[in-house]
């Protein structure tokens, strides 16, 4: 569920968005792959950045637009710790060691819950408490107070929430208080699923330092303005909000502004800048089992895989990452002092249609065009073609196909388990579907509707007569294999089926999220590389992703049905129910399609130097351990 979509996740080795330039030459502080340096330096570790994809928020409070691994996994939580942390050794389950309180307790029929806080601090020596807790529901109460503000526009009241879901959290909280100086009890709508709750909605709270961040300007002093009623026009915790909000957005002051240094987890900012470098050091007052033994974590910003290699080579990289089109040189690299180790995680890979544009809807609204679509995604080959060293599965539907080992990954079904897919490659299936429903096939040209209507046999609702299969297709700047990848697939939708995919001119990761949650944007098709990562919320239900309002919804895609069948994942009274609920709804969104399903690839062949230790279990959830990284 949510998957933070984070946005989600980047295929191939990793590869998105937003533009920006390496305006920073490496110091003699980077350790390098063939040589450690002297001094203190030894223990910096620099990290490569996907090209273009750089951290542009702070606050964990992140609206729509900003919700990625990106901003998230690489860098808030980093210095915000979540209430609850997920992922264990590569294991996609909850981590109590390295969670800010204790396991949940739930009661009254499963609508109680309460929290217990564990004694951290943060890093200004103040406890962290249950009134930090009671300081982020206030502002994501108002935050969400509006429909327009969970996108997060720059007309939108607040903020935002890009995990939001009408009626879910924090809607279906309907009331919390601090009842000690480190409990909260909340008060549900409802008898929840207690492990769908946790993983799912708790899991959304990250407590913030109240006794630094209430404010709402940089002048006012701090107060407890969270404390009006949020949701109405002039609430103190909207105006809070507003203002962390402001300030999250004005990154050229990330390593100067004050607010910024109070944090939780086991870094903070020391260095940014707009190129998207950043450089965070350790918390000498982190909490947590495992302290920061690196003198620094550097995150390097980069425009393309060839400039990221080109790094790598030189040995002025710990980590990186190895582009596909470079797969030949692996060993080469291991020669000068690299390892190699494929990062898999837990996340689903897809293209939104945009069901509500009011010219191509029509068209993506029937099934059997979006099953012939899917019939010419030849997702075998993709992966021995355009993928690292031809890593990957062929996805069939919402629930990840990683882990494959069942005991780890019991949700997955053996329909999505599939290894020749729900709706395999299959050239003469997607032209009978076309012509069986009224469409003249002109393949390598345009297919038309040559007879209208809502019979079976009939183009459908909405389509006119002589309309063309066409649309607008929109995709990242992602590297040359993914480019080759998307031109393959454009052309087999034409010269198999006359469908014509009008490719945009590509834009950065941070671009294409941005077009795709801005309501009204003329998009058709959208990819920007990859899919969803299930986090923050992790188990692999669907309510952020399909359903009607969702905010992570980008495409509109209403569904009575699977509304029904994601409703009853979240209410489900036993681990086992939750494991049907989840299997049914997982099987009917495999086939009825409600976005073009892409071939789930590990997050990237990650290549780093043999002097490093602690890397390895990589991460399903996309997270980053630099606080375990130890350099030899």
């Amino acid at each position: 569920m949510s998957k933070i979509p984070r946005f989600r996740t980047w295929r191939l080795v990793g590869l998105a968005g937003v533009a920006g330039v390496l305006a920073l030459a490496l110091g003699s502080g980077a350790l390098t792959a063939n040589a450690a340096s002297s001094g203190s330096g030894s223990k910096i570790v620099t990290w490569a950045e996907a090209p273009a994809a750089t951290p542009t928020y702070i606050s964990p409070l992140e609206a729509a637009s900003y919700f990625s691994t990106t901003n998230a996994q690489y860098f808030s939580w980093l210095m915000w710790r979540p209430l609850y942390w997920f992922g264990d050794n590569g294991r996609p389950v909850i981590n109590p060691a390295l969670s800010v309180a204790e396991q949940p307790k739930y009661s009254n029929d499963n609508r109680t819950v309460t929290i217990t806080l564990k004694h951290w601090v943060w890093s200004d020596g103040k406890p962290i408490t249950a009134r930090d807790v009671v300081f982020w529901m206030n502002l994501l109460k108002a935050s969400v107070s509006s429909a327009a503000s969970n996108i997060g526009s720059a007309s939108a009241p607040g903020p935002g929430w890009g995990a939001y879901v009408a009626g879910l959290f924090p809607d279906n909280v309907t009331s919390y208080k601090a009842t000690g100086t480190y409990t909260v009890v909340m008060q549900l709508n409802g008898s929840y699923d207690p492990e769908w709750f946790t993983y799912n909605e708790l899991s959304q709270i990250s407590p913030i330092p109240q006794h630094v961040w209430d404010k709402t300007s940089a002048s006012s002093p701090v107060g407890n303005y969270d404390e009006t009623v949020p949701g109405t026009a002039t609430t103190g915790a909207l105006a809070v909000a507003q203002y962390i909000n402001s300030e999250s957005q004005d990154a050229s002051t990330y390593a100067t502004n004050p607010m910024w240094q109070v944090v939780s987890g086991p870094f903070k900012i020391s260095q940014y800048n707009i190129s998207g470098y950043a450089k965070l050091v350790p918390n000498d007052r982190y909490s947590g089992p495992d302290k920061a033994d690196i003198k620094a974590f550097e995150e390097i910003p980069f425009t393309s895989p060839t400039s990221e290699f080109n790094e790598l080579k030189a040995g002025d990289l710990t980590i990186g990452y190895m582009p596909a089109e470079d797969y030949s040189q692996l060993k080469e690299l291991e020669h000068t002092g690299y390892k190699a180790n494929y990062w898999g995680i837990y996340s689903t890979n897809y293209m939104p249609y945009d069901f509500s544009n009011a010219q191509v809807g029509p068209l993506f609204k029937q099934l059997y065009i979006r099953q012939a679509i899917q019939s010419l995604v030849n997702q075998k080959q993709f992966i021995k073609d355009y993928y690292v060293g031809g890593q990957g599965s062929v996805n069939n539907g919402p629930v990840p196909t990683y882990p494959s080992n069942t005991k780890e990954n019991p949700f997955l079904s053996s329909l999505e388990a599939s290894k020749n897919g729900v709706y395999p490659y299959d050239p003469a299936k997607a032209v009978s579907l076309l012509k069986d429903h009224g469409w003249t096939v002109n393949k390598g040209g345009i297919s038309v509707c040559s007879k209208p209507g809502t019979a079976s046999d009939e183009c459908g609702a909405g389509i006119t007569k002589n309309e063309k299969l066409q649309f607008k297709f929109l995709y990242v700047i992602n590297g040359q294999e993914f480019t080759d990848e998307m031109t393959t697939l454009v052309s087999d939708w034409k010269s198999q089926a006359g469908i014509n995919a009008e490719v945009e001119t590509p834009e950065t990761f941070g671009d294409v999220i941005t077009n795709a949650y801005t309501p009204g944007y003329a998009w058709d098709l959208d990819y920007w590389g990859g899919g969803w990562v299930y986090s923050p919320d992790f188990l692999p239900t669907g309510e952020e992703l399909w359903e009607v309002g969702a905010s992570s919804n980008t495409g509109n895609y209403n569904s009575a049905e699977a509304n029904s069948l994601i409703k009853e994942t979240t209410t489900a009274s036993t681990p086992a129910a939750e494991i049907t609920a989840i299997k049914k709804y997982e099987n009917y969104l495999a086939e009825q399609l409600p976005v073009i399903w892409m071939p789930n690839s590990p997050q990237a062949l990650t290549i780093y130097s043999n002097k490093l230790s602690g890397l390895v279990p990589q991460r399903v959830f996309d997270e980053l351990y630099p606080e375990d990284y130890r350099v030899s």
